[in-house]
């Protein structure tokens, strides 16, 4: 067992020590207590690799890499200030291949038999096919970017620089994909931000699940899935069955129709919504009705019709927890044959 404290004057540390000791500024994410989550500083272009039909180029960058080649081997800072180049294999005359930049980190110190210490960038060419794959990172290794190499003929390769970034402890760690947040070692309170979503909101593990988005435009517009009839006589009917129509919603994780009943559908995540619905068919319903119900049965709105207009509409903004059901119950004077009920769904906030 090793104690360091960073650092009185006259007192001589190894540089594992050092690594060991500035564990504790790393954001967190890495399930590694004295390492780090590899990544470029905040703010790298995404063009600091490019790539010719000849030649790979990195230009002036900086990172911090955890090879995790031991427990306790730690963090390491890099940086080129400089570019760095290297050559691209020839391509192939049939297939398209896909190449890896990378950086390896060498330290015989910390005991892990590469017999170096040194951090080079390297290139590894991949496998030219119809269905081309990256090469397997070596080991000790963070992916600077992978390179697309067309084949002969086909033209330019294509970069793309590896989005993973560094940030120190408590900031959001941005991610670009649910799997990528998925594949975190999160604890509680851990904050990522989401790249892959508009309006770059933010979600927090809540040390069970990953809590609702916070920032992002969340709507969606659900729309009947069929047509309808409405039969008069003042009866109730449920406003058709519902499917989310995905091409004119945004961010709509909060809202499915499984399970739910006619005319309704379920809130995942606890919130207040807006609600507005429409209802409108072949012919005027006379005097008409419709209500937005909480459950089964707590009514939170209701709209009618006079009979001139064709349309029943009703809108709310409630709070509507995890869970819950909304359903929509119409009823008319007249039968209206083919009606559609459309639904615009906001979340106002979390």
């Amino acid at each position: 067992m090793t104690i360091t404290l960073l650092a009185p004057d006259g007192v001589a540390i190894t540089a594992q020590q050092e690594r060991q000791s500035r564990a504790a500024g790393h954001g967190g994410g890495s399930g590694r207590q004295l390492g780090a989550r590899s990544g470029f500083r905040v703010g790298t272009p995404s063009g600091v690799l490019t790539a010719t039909s000849t030649t790979w180029t990195l230009g002036p960058c900086a990172a911090v890499i955890d090879p995790g080649a031991s427990l306790h081997q730690g963090g390491y800072g890099w940086s080129s200030d400089a570019n760095v180049t290297g050559t691209v294999t020839a391509a192939d005359a049939t297939y398209s291949r896909k190449d890896i930049v990378y950086i390896q980190v060498n330290d015989s110190s910390a005991g892990v038999g590469s017999g170096a210490t040194s951090a080079p960038v390297l290139y590894l060419a991949g496998t030219a096919s119809a269905s081309p794959a990256a090469p397997t990172l070596p080991a000790r290794s963070f992916l600077v970017g992978t390179i697309t190499v067309p084949q002969a003929g086909g033209g330019s390769p294509t970069v793309q620089r590896n989005p993973a970034v560094y940030v120190a402890a408590g900031a959001p760690l941005p991610v670009w994909s649910t799997a990528e947040r998925d594949a975190l070692t999160a604890y509680d309170g851990l904050t990522v931000r989401r790249m892959d979503i508009p309006g770059r909101p933010t979600q927090t593990y809540t040390g069970a699940v990953w809590d609702a988005l916070v920032g992002a435009r969340q709507y969606a517009e659900l729309v009947s899935t069929a047509p309808f009839d409405l039969f008069g006589a003042n009866q109730l009917w449920d406003a058709g069955p519902l499917g989310v129509d995905s091409s004119s919603s945004v961010n709509a994780s909060f809202v499915n129709t499984t399970g739910a009943p006619s005319g309704g559908f379920n809130i995942t995540e606890d919130g207040v919504y807006s609600i507005t619905t429409n209802t409108i068919g072949n012919g005027s319903p006379g005097n008409g009705w419709v209500s937005i119900r909480r459950g089964p049965s707590e009514i939170v709105a209701t709209g009618s019709t006079n009979g001139y207009a064709w349309e029943i509409s009703a809108a709310a903004t409630v709070f509507i927890p995890a869970g819950t059901y909304i359903r929509l119950r119409v009823q008319t004077n007249n039968a209206v044959s083919a009606s559609i009920t459309r639904v615009r769904l906001t979340k106002v906030s979390g």
